[in-house]
């Protein structure tokens, strides 16, 4: 399948099981190609077909955005190195989860939890250990009894029951002598953990910012507010103060700059955050495709993160 069609069907599934869906844009970003939501769930998405094509840089911001946007990044993809993927398995990139839109599907329009994930050595689940100790001490099974039936050592037992997970086929085994399932299902949902957060900085991405992004930049530093400079996105930064996060596009004003705006608005939407355009020149306009639009001269006249809020509210 065509990255362009997979995308495509990426989309029409999120669609079908209620997410509002970003649009889609002729610009390339590599940083992901759809955000979409669902009451509390943020995914943000990148597509590939050959899941192996990803960067550790990439994965990397796709991590740090959405940590600081509360979001899930996720990857979708139909082959490794080794071949096809499977479907309803969790895979692996960087930290970041991987699965294929069959399992996309079967999971957000079928309902089928996702209990198997990838690792080198096969493939595993999560054990739920506390209900594998309570089952095995209800139906009077030793330590030594699960362990030969399973075919594993005593001590691995053992250590499954304090939280180790375990392969797909040494859990089929006890749950069939169980009699119950005992596996944990994959929250593929799950938002990125703040821990999680890259931690990019202004300072580590000046070389490859441009002169108009750096001033701007430094005086919104002045005015309060931290920027996370953002390679990879439509929007050059977010800035974050200690309440808010706004998507930041810095952009000298032309052609690509109304292009850019289009596509940050239809993200602030998904996100449900506050984007602002910051150019260069007046312009007759209080909004650049629904995004909020500040002059730089205009922000040498701000003095704090309020201020700069107020605004935005004002030209939205």
């Amino acid at each position: 399948m065509e990255r362009t069609e997979l995308l495509t069907n990426v989309r029409d599934a999120l669609i079908n099981a209620g997410f509002y869906v970003s649009d889609l844009h002729p610009m390339r970003i590599t940083g992901f190609d759809v955000m979409a939501r669902r009451d509390d769930s943020l995914l943000i998405i990148k597509v590939m077909t050959n899941i192996d094509s990803i960067s550790e840089n990439v994965a990397n911001e796709l991590k740090t955005l959405s940590s600081l946007l509360k979001g899930c990044p996720l990857l979708i993809g139909e082959k490794n190195g080794s071949g096809r993927l499977e479907d309803d398995v969790v895979y692996f990139r960087f930290g970041v989860q991987v699965i294929t839109i069959n399992t996309l599907r079967n999971h957000l329009l079928e309902g089928m939890p996702i209990k198997v994930y990838a690792a080198p050595g096969g493939l595993y689940v999560h054990l739920d250990e506390l209900k594998l100790r309570e089952l095995r001490h209800e139906k009077g099974i030793s330590l030594g009894t699960l362990a030969r039936h399973v075919n594993v050592s005593r001590r691995t037992v053992r250590m499954y029951e304090e939280g180790m997970n375990s392969r797909i086929e040494v859990a089929h085994r006890m749950e069939k002598l169980l009699e119950q399932s005992i596996t944990i299902p994959i929250n593929i949902l799950k938002t990125q953990d703040e821990s999680n957060e890259i931690g990019v900085t202004h300072h580590g991405l000046l070389e490859n910012i441009k002169s108009f992004q750096k001033e701007v930049f430094s005086l919104l530093q002045n005015v309060g507010y931290k920027i996370i400079p953002m390679e990879r996105c439509p929007f050059e930064a977010l800035s974050k103060d200690r309440e808010k996060i706004l998507l930041t596009c810095v952009h000298k004003y032309n052609n690509k700059l109304l292009k850019k705006a289009q596509i940050v608005s239809s993200i602030s939407k998904i996100t449900e955050k506050h984007a602002v355009v910051f150019t260069d020149k007046d312009i007759d306009k209080r909004n650049v495709e629904g995004t909020p639009v500040i002059v730089k001269k205009e922000l040498k006249k701000l003095r704090d993160p309020e201020e700069v809020f107020e605004l935005i509210i004002e030209r939205i």
